[in-house]
């Protein structure tokens, strides 16, 4: 896994969670107007679940060179797998490999877990979200191939607005690799 220069990836303590929602803002602001809900632009995850991330040891911040968190990364177990349950970078560090480093990190804790995949909800009219996350080595999933879990994820999201959303799955632990 390669951490850009200037940068470090890390398990996130609870000193820098009450800072996490401006990234979290701030990274909905990249999506074009109409794209997504209105209302998901200034949402955000909610302190507590981040803090029981932290707990689990579930979730990674993306520091500067300073120490200042710029992005990170929120992990779920269910049902004998993971979800990306969120993952942002501030705009302002974009396209540095930052994201990247951070799904890295976290497919490598969760193989130390022996946790067998990784998955994940993306936008399928996003230009960037679905094939970033297919050169990280996520496949799409088929409706067959959707564990009910990430069924029942899909369509909360569909409740909350979110249309042109798809799974995909990122095979760990026991599975080849």
């Amino acid at each position: 896994m390669k951490i850009p220069q200037g940068y470090t990836i890390e398990q996130a303590t609870a000193d820098i969670v009450p800072l996490l929602a401006a990234i979290e803002v701030a990274a909905a602001g990249i999506f074009p107007p109409g794209s997504i809900p209105d209302h998901i632009r200034s949402d955000f995850t909610p302190v507590d679940k981040l803090h029981e991330a932290v707990q689990n040891g579930l979730l990674w911040a993306a520091l500067d060179h300073e120490g200042n968190p710029v992005g990170y990364v929120y992990v779920w177990l269910i049902e004998h797998a993971a979800l990306l349950a969120q993952i942002d970078v501030h705009p302002d560090h974009m396209r540095k490999g930052i994201g990247a480093a951070l799904l890295g990190q976290v497919a490598e804790d969760l193989r130390q877990r022996k946790t067998p995949a990784l998955y994940l909800t993306t936008f399928t009219h996003v230009p960037w979200n679905a094939p970033f996350y297919a050169r990280l080595g996520f496949t799409a999933l088929d409706d067959a191939d959707v564990p009910q879990f990430l069924k029942d994820i899909l369509e909360e999201e569909k409740r909350c607005g979110l249309t042109n959303r798809m799974g995909m799955r990122l095979p760990l632990a026991g599975e080849g690799n």
